[in-house]
């Protein structure tokens, strides 16, 4: 697959931590869709929206919300980033995707997690049950649906197999469903035992501590016998300005708590200083944030170092203001992307042209 830029978000509810502002639930959805909108305007690839519970999100249901942003957009990518499949009902999670995929013309992907936290596992009633070995049993359901109908396994709507065929069937011959994981070894191998394409999901530290991991899934994919060419993802934090001190700047106050975990600011999250900030944001750190140069820069080492078919920034993080979020989709899309591209292009051909043994 060719290289991917896109964006996602968590549908955080946040006070602005500027101005104390805090939008209500359904501005704050108007304001996501308007992000989709923006970044298929410029020329992005994908949208994805996170699934989380709680009066500080609006995104309980990612692929309600998809479906909204279905019907403004044509081309998108539509995926959940991520899905909490532990809390999931297999057959209805695979009845829900489908009918996207229908609704968008075939743009319907999931990318499915551990996810949520102990508050949230035990809100949605998985108590004390071990979130790994739930995922993998889920995982294996909803992969089994995908295959077959009627499935064959049991349990929830599919207790008596045979019983109930599934309609309507995707669009897509085979509906992308991505791992989503922060670098477990246990994740990364399941994901590449199954076949299954890797999104790796980072909020702080150097960028090059994915290296090993993505070697882990490389190694896991051949010793399974599986395509090792199959694709992985990296989401990041990022934010693109007009000057790097600028990035820096206006997206500091909203990133310093908001951008260090994968769903919203919780009371043990301590702030990033401005420098440790700025570390984050340095060459080595993961977060995307600076100028389009920097930007242009980092994407392209981190794409070098890992392989990465497929990047997903998060623009919004911690109450981050629409207008500002909309100026960075719009200089992503117009400005960085076609300099990846460009880049890639031209690292592609000169890899074709060279004769064989070139340094």
């Amino acid at each position: 697959m060719n290289f991917e830029i896109g964006i996602f978000t968590l549908g955080e509810v946040d006070h602005d931590p500027v101005t104390g502002a805090r939008p209500d639930a359904r501005q704050r959805l108007r304001d996501i869709i308007e992000l989709a909108e923006a970044a298929e305007h410029a020329g992005l690839t994908v949208m994805g929206v996170g699934e989380d519970h709680g009066a500080d999100v609006v995104a309980a249901a990612p692929l309600v919300l998809l479906s909204a942003i279905a019907g403004r957009t044509r081309l998108l990518r539509l995926t959940t980033a991520v899905t909490v499949l532990p809390a999931a009902d297999p057959l209805r999670l695979y009845e829900q995707v489908a009918m996207l995929d229908n609704i968008s013309g075939g743009r319907a992907e999931l990318i499915v997690g551990r996810g949520a936290s102990a508050r949230v596992r035990r809100a949605l009633g998985l108590g004390d049950e071990d979130p790994d070995a739930l995922f993998e049993h889920r995982l294996d359901q909803l992969l089994q649906v995908l295959e077959s109908s009627p499935p064959t396994f049991g349990g929830g709507l599919g207790r008596h197999p045979g019983e109930l065929a599934v309609e309507p069937r995707p669009l897509q011959p085979r509906l992308p469903v991505w791992v989503g994981s922060s670098g477990s070894d246990r994740s990364v191998e399941r994901a590449g035992r199954l076949g299954l394409p890797l999104v790796l999901l980072r909020t702080h530290g150097p960028w090059a501590a994915a290296r090993p991991v993505v070697g882990t899934y490389r190694r896991a994919l051949r010793a399974a016998g599986r395509d090792p060419s199959t694709p992985v993802g990296l989401g990041v934090p990022g934010f693109v300005a007009r000057s790097a001190e600028r990035a820096r700047e206006l997206s500091h106050p909203y990133f310093a708590a908001g951008a260090r975990s994968h769903g919203p600011v919780r009371p043990e999250d301590p702030r990033w200083t401005r420098a440790e900030y700025d570390r984050e944001c340095a060459p080595e750190g993961s977060l995307v944030v600076g100028d389009v140069d920097e930007v242009v820069r980092k994407i392209l080492a981190q794409h070098r170092g890992l392989g990465h078919e497929r990047l997903l920034l998060r623009l919004d993080a911690g109450g981050m203001p629409h207008h500002l979020a909309l100026e960075a989709i719009t200089l992503l899309g117009t400005e960085v992307v076609p300099r990846v591209r460009a880049a890639l292009g031209a690292g592609r051909a000169a890899e074709e042209i060279s004769p064989p043994g070139t340094p």
